[in-house]
Order: C-alpha cells, then sequence, then structure tokens
C-alpha cells in the first residue's frame, strides 16, 4: 500500500532537480510514491526524470504535451496519486529524509492536515523558521504558512470536495488550495521539526515579480466568494482579513528589491481598492500595522500618496547605484 504520494511540478530545474529528487527517494518512509511532472522543459529535466524513473521503482514521470504551470500539473498530478495522504514539492526545494515518516505518522481520523517548520535558504545564510503555534484548528488560517509544500494532506478529502489548484492563475495558486482545504479539516497538527527547505537567491526573487503579483487580488476575490457561498466566511472572516494583510504587507516590505515602479503603483492602488471594497478601514489598519516589519514606518501604511513617494524615492536611490 502507498501510504505518502509526493507530487513535484517542473520546469526547467535541471540545476537544482537532483537535489530534491535525492531527497524523496531517500526518505526514510517506505511507502511512497513520487509523482514528476515535466511542464514541457526545454533544458535537460526530462532525461533527468527518465534517469530516475529507470532506477526508482516508486518514481513517475508525466510528459506534459502543454505548458499547464504548477496549479495545471500540480492536478494531474493528484489524478494519478495512489497515496493515501499527499505532499506537494518544489522542484528549487529539498526535503530532510524523515519528512514523510514523521508527518504522516500524526495523521489520524481527526487529523486531517498536518504542517512542520522549514528552512530558508538563500545561499548565502540558512535561517530556521519554526512554528511553536499550539492552534489545532485548520481555520486559524493566519497561524501557519500559506505553502502547501511544508504540509500533508488527506486525498480523502480532496477526492470528495473535488478540490483542485486555479488553473487560471500562475500566482498564488497554493494559497487558494490550501484555504479549501482547511475548510473541510477537522484538526490540524502543527510540527515544530524544520523538515522543509525553500530555497531562493535574489534573481529568482527577482524573475518572479511580474504582473502576475497582480493575480492575488482576484485569488483573493475568489477565496471569498467561495466563503461566503458554502457558509464558512462567518467562521473566518477576521482570520481571511489576516492573510490578505500579510500578503500586502511581505509584497509591499519586498519591493526594496525591484525596479518596476508602475507595477508597484498598480499593485497598491488595486490592493487598497479590494480593502476599501470588502473590509472596514480600522480593521484593514489593524492587521497591516501587525504584519509590518517593525523597521518600517506604520504613518506609510494604507496612506498611498506617502507610500509611493516613499518607494519612488527609494527606486531612484536603487537607479542610481546601478548606474
Amino acid at each position: 500500500m502507498i501510504k505518502v504520494t509526493v507530487i513535484v511540478p517542473i520546469y526547467n530545474a535541471e540545476k537544482t532537480l537532483n537535489r530534491c529528487l535525492d531527497s524523496l527517494v531517500g526518505q526514510t518512509l517506505k511507502e511512497i510514491e513520487i509523482i514528476t511532472i515535466n511542464d514541457k522543459s526545454t533544458d535537460n529535466t526530462l532525461e533527468i526524470l527518465k534517469d530516475y524513473q529507470k532506477k526508482y521503482k516508486n518514481v513517475v514521470v508525466i510528459d506534459n504535451k502543454e505548458n499547464l504551470g504548477p496549479a495545471g500539473s500540480r492536478n494531474k498530478g493528484l489524478q494519478k496519486a495512489k497515496g493515501k495522504y499527499i505532499g506537494f514539492v518544489d522542484s528549487d526545494d529539498f526535503v530532510d529524509k524523515d519528512m514523510y515518516k514523521v508527518m504522516s505518522s500524526y495523521m489520524d481520523e481527526e487529523v486531517d492536515l498536518v504542517t512542520c517548520s522549514r528552512f530558508r535558504d538563500n545561499g548565502k545564510k540558512i535561517k530556521e523558521i519554526i512554528n511553536i503555534q499550539k492552534t489545532t484548528n485548520p481555520l486559524d488560517l493566519s497561524l501557519v504558512s500559506n505553502y502547501t509544500a511544508d504540509k500533508l494532506f488527506k486525498k480523502e478529502i480532496i477526492d470528495k470536495n473535488n478540490i483542485k489548484f486555479p488553473e487560471k492563475y500562475r500566482y498564488a495558486e497554493d494559497l487558494y488550495f490550501l484555504t479549501i482545504y482547511r475548510c473541510y479539516s477537522n484538526k490540524m497538527k502543527i510540527i515544530e521539526n524544520p523538515f522543509y527547505h525553500i530555497c531562493y537567491n535574489e534573481t529568482s526573487i527577482t524573475n518572479s515579480y511580474n504582473s502576475n503579483i497582480l493575480m492575488i487580488i482576484d485569488v483573493l476575490k475568489d477565496l471569498k466568494l467561495f466563503l461566503e457561498k458554502n457558509n464558512f466566511y462567518s467562521k473566518v472572516e477576521d482570520e481571511f482579513l489576516k492573510i490578505c494583510s500579510q500578503y500586502y504587507s511581505r509584497r509591499v516590505f519586498e519591493f526594496r528589491n525591484f525596479t518596476n515602479f508602475k507595477l508597484k503603483k498598480k499593485f497598491i492602488k488595486e490592493f487598497l481598492k479590494f480593502f476599501n471594497k470588502y473590509f472596514a478601514k480600522e480593521k484593514v489598519n489593524e492587521y497591516v500595522k501587525k504584519y509590518w516589519k517593525k523597521k518600517e514606518k506604520p504613518d506609510y501604511l494604507l496612506k498611498y500618496q506617502r507610500l509611493l513617494i516613499s518607494i519612488y524615492r527609494q527606486d531612484k536611490k536603487i537607479k542610481k547605484q546601478i548606474k
């Protein structure tokens, strides 16, 4: 019997793929299936996957005929998955060898979601991010990460409620899937062990900063509609605003890494429209301030013009440094 299926969507990952797959085929849990989805890569990704498939019986390779993006690739993996529990790993990242053995041991009739702590590795520094929260309520949306990769899910719940990643989005599709799954879960277990390694560098962050960042607003709108339609919203209203505030605050704080002022301006403008339409301004201010970095000045939070002036001045400094 396959206990855990791990789904790995892959696009042009030849530089990191061996590290990722080695961490999966080396798991101490032996009842594991690894489904890899090559999403029309143009490098040597497919050749690497075929080598692993020949060497390991539990490695499955799906070769997409068209580029589906991470959401479409994960959905394809879910269709093929045979495991009782489902995990997701990004091809840039890797996991500790005991991750799925330990996490699956916490699953039972009551616990439907297990989440671990993680490492963040930027190539220069590795930082532990330990979650010490004690809640078991899956609807405490703001108390665990919005990643799917540091979690374990029950396939039965996914299938029964037809939960899928939204393929029309190429940003924040994790948040959509995870939030809906949590609505149908009884209990969750938070593990302090940092099993998952998120690997990134400044180049990868910069490359990911494009117009897709605006999709987060549409994802949040769709989530709000789902929560209202299915009578969950009254249970999670404050928590939902918290995660909206987290996304806004983190992205604006990251703006120091980017030089596209027009996109920054549009993101702030559209996000504030979203806040003004759906939430009381006092509540928004309360939660945005809570998640803002302490070294930033709170008076720049929701005062549109002052925030833009601050970012514009920052951009001019960056341009001078480039010159």
